[in-house]
C-alpha cells in the first residue's frame, strides 16, 4: 500500500468511527489533538485491522507507543 493509500484508509477509518470527514496530516496525533478519545481509539484499531493486513499488538498500551500518531500509522501501513 502506498501513503497515499495509507492516507485514504486512515481518513475512511477515521470517518466511519467520528461520524464525519475530518482534517489531519501525517504530523497528527488523532488522542492529542482530540480526534479521537480513548474509547474511539480502540474502534479506529479495529476499523484499521478490518481494512489492512496491521494487527496492533496486544499487550502495549497504543496511546504510550504512539500508534494513534498518523505518521506511524503511514509508516506501518505503507510499503
Amino acid at each position: 500500500m502506498t501513503r497515499d493509500e495509507a492516507m485514504v484508509l486512515i481518513g475512511r477509518a477515521l470517518s466511519k468511527v467520528t461520524g464525519k470527514d475530518r482534517s489531519f496530516g501525517p504530523e497528527t496525533d488523532l488522542i492529542e489533538e482530540e480526534i479521537l478519545d480513548s474509547l474511539d481509539g480502540m474502534v479506529f484499531a479495529m476499523e484499521i485491522e478490518k481494512a489492512s493486513t496491521l494487527k496492533f499488538p496486544e499487550d502495549v498500551d497504543l496511546v504510550e507507543e504512539g500508534y494513534f500518531k498518523v505518521d506511524k500509522l503511514l509508516a506501518l501501513l505503507a510499503d
